[in-house]
């Protein structure tokens, strides 16, 4: 079991979240889908902090639903990237050339984070834990395995990831990179030139499952839509719409 105690470091993805409007308020139909889908316990949260729920696989912490804090809010997955100074880490976002939407600001005894963008468009969020460090569980079936930020423009944001977290990269290609932090491999950057205009650029979380076409199956079973399905890089891969418009990917983890 990859199991995980303590803050991550700097400019490694942290957490996610899927955020719903507030006539999904109940958050029902997401906890059943998520719940069936991956195994997931989650355990309801305070109205204080918008019915943030986290969800457990095997009562680590795995990932979070709760509902929109802004109008007209995209049900998406959010990725975390950790900071150890999230007020100088928002720093080097703006001097960037990125935007920093809100924060940074406390989250009671949690945490400290705040919204950000990166200069290509893709919208990210900063964490610095407290009491919740983020994950305690990845790269196991039911967990998140994998990142990837889908770009129009592969050098703004390898650029931008570099001089604000210090991205190194390898298995450069024309089409994307894998980024490290201190030779850890920690996401991927692709240029997703086929992206509509309509659509921004955006991080995808990427779910770990033992049977790639068993839980695509299940996942629309539970009325969600398989968009596509491959074998990429990491292995047999799925990219699933869920009913409320969330896109996420599943990937076949090795025996």
């Amino acid at each position: 079991m990859a199991t995980h105690s303590g803050n991550w470091p700097t400019g490694t993805p942290c957490w996610v979240e899927c955020a719903y409007e507030e006539e999904h308020r109940g958050l029902h139909h997401a906890k059943d889908f998520y719940g069936r889908l991956f195994g997931w316990h989650v355990l309801d949260g305070s109205s204080e902090y918008g019915d943030y729920s986290i969800c457990l696989k095997d009562e680590q912490p795995a990932a979070a639903i709760t509902t929109t804090s802004t109008e007209n809010q995209p049900t998406i997955w959010t990725t975390y990237l950790a900071a150890d100074d999230v007020d100088a880490v928002a720093a080097r976002v703006q001097g960037a050339g990125g935007q920093v939407l809100a924060g940074p600001q406390d989250v009671g005894a949690s945490g400290r984070g705040a919204l950000c963008t990166d200069p290509t468009g893709a919208v990210f969020s900063l964490w610095q834990g407290r009491e919740h460090s983020g994950f305690g569980i990845t790269n196991e079936p039911g967990t998140v395995a994998w990142h990837t930020l889908l770009t129009r423009d592969l050098a703004a944001a390898k650029k931008f990831y570099a001089d604000v977290f210090g991205y190194t990269y390898i298995n450069e290609t024309e089409y994307g990179v894998v980024a490290e932090i201190d030779g850890n491999p920690v996401c991927g950057i692709h240029l997703a030139e086929e992206l509509p205009d309509d659509v921004n650029a955006s991080w995808m979380t990427h779910f770990g499952v033992v049977d790639r076409d068993s839980s695509a199956q299940l996942a629309q079973e539970l009325e969600g839509f398989i968009m596509m399905t491959f074998d990429g890089p990491m292995g047999p891969e799925a990219i699933i719409q869920a009913k409320h418009g969330e896109i996420f990917g599943l990937v076949q983890l090795p025996e």
